[in-house]
């Protein structure tokens, strides 16, 4: 379960009390709400903090916002929550809030790619040598036959085989 801090002073930061009497949200409360919101929904969509890629729309349905969505994108750039540039659109101090959460994110993915890197390694050894081994079995299971076949073409060293054969071929004709 992820989770990213919440400090007490939030509430009474100058830039929080300035978004709750620009919004409809519901006064502090809601703004408070609706940044936690914003922040939840970044750890899935926007792990890095960049809201590039994603559209107003998008940012509003996160945040839970229910009015015009470029109206909440310019509230909370004017209050200094996210960041425009001519590049695009970011969460303000991203990685002071939520870095540790994805420097632990990033270390997992990568010992779990490590760990299925070697499990996969391992199974494909163990596969590799389980088909030497039948190759080795078929190729012995193939003279086997190919010696069997080779005998059956000999001419017999006990005269009564061929004699047994010829009156079972004679029997079977009738």
């Amino acid at each position: 379960m992820a989770w990213l801090q919440s400090h007490q002073s939030l509430r009474d930061h100058p830039k929080t009390r300035k978004l709750a009497r620009r919004t409809e949200m519901g006064g502090l409360r809601g703004a408070v709400g609706l940044l936690h919101c914003l922040w939840w929904w970044c750890l899935d969509y926007a792990p890095d903090g960049d809201l590039t890629k994603h559209d107003a729309e998008d940012i509003a349905i996160g945040s839970e916002w229910g009015g015009d969505p470029s109206e909440l994108i310019k509230h909370l750039t004017e209050c200094g929550f996210l960041d425009a540039d001519e590049n695009g659109l970011y969460v303000h101090d991203w990685t002071d809030w939520a870095g540790a959460l994805i420097e632990r994110r990033e270390r997992n993915a990568a010992r779990m790619r490590s760990a299925r890197a070697a499990h996969v390694q391992g199974t494909c050894s163990t596969r590799k040598k389980e088909r030497k081994k039948e190759r080795t079995h078929a190729g012995a299971r193939e003279q086997d036959v190919e010696a069997s076949r080779a005998r059956a073409q000999e001419p017999s060293k006990f005269p009564f085989k061929e004699a047994a054969a010829a009156l079972r071929a004679g029997a079977a004709s009738r």
